[in-house]
């Protein structure tokens, strides 16, 4: 009888324990669904979808992503392989020389690799008659790279076959 009793109350415990858990996870979810972005940020200002293309496996497209969301920018990530990603530049119009290891689209425009925040911002606020803008490679310093920026981040910005220096940070 004292087994069955233990049993019982073992099970209640258990029980109780997963309860709370699923409790927890309820809760944790509805509070990120609801919580809300800053009036200010990017998605907001520009009324645009930032959608982020990347491997699973790179570590600075994810440290990216973290710089995006520290300051503010909502975005949607899309998982790829590298021929998958190959075929979002191809499809984007992305020349190979401003080629890095992720890439976003934002409305009409490409966003290619390490591009800073107030980059971004202009872009999006002013929206000029260009493609894209890119931080080829992945120069370190860069955001979400790591290392010491040793000299100014170009930023370049292509408008049909043409590529110049847009802007340096």
């Amino acid at each position: 009888m004292k087994k069955v009793r233990k049993h019982k109350k073992d099970s209640r415990r258990v029980a109780s324990l997963v309860i709370i858990a699923i409790i927890s996870v309820v809760s944790l979810t509805i509070f990120y669904q609801s919580w809300t972005v800053d009036e200010n940020t990017i998605t907001t200002v520009a009324g645009i979808e930032l959608i982020i293309y990347r491997t699973e496996l790179c570590s600075c497209c994810k440290d990216y992503e973290a710089y995006l969301r520290s300051n503010g920018v909502s975005f949607r990530t899309v998982l790829v392989d590298y021929n998958g990603l190959e075929k979002i530049n191809i499809r984007l119009g992305i020349p190979k020389e401003l080629y890095s290891c992720h890439t976003m689209q934002a409305g009409p425009y490409f966003i290619e690799g390490h591009v800073p925040i107030e980059a971004i911002t202009k872009l999006l606020n002013e929206r000029p008659a260009i493609d894209g803008i890119a931080v080829p490679g992945m120069p370190a310093g860069s955001p979400g790279m790591g290392g010491v920026k040793t000299e100014p981040l170009k930023i370049y910005a292509k408008a049909g076959e043409k590529i110049t220096v847009w802007m340096t940070l």
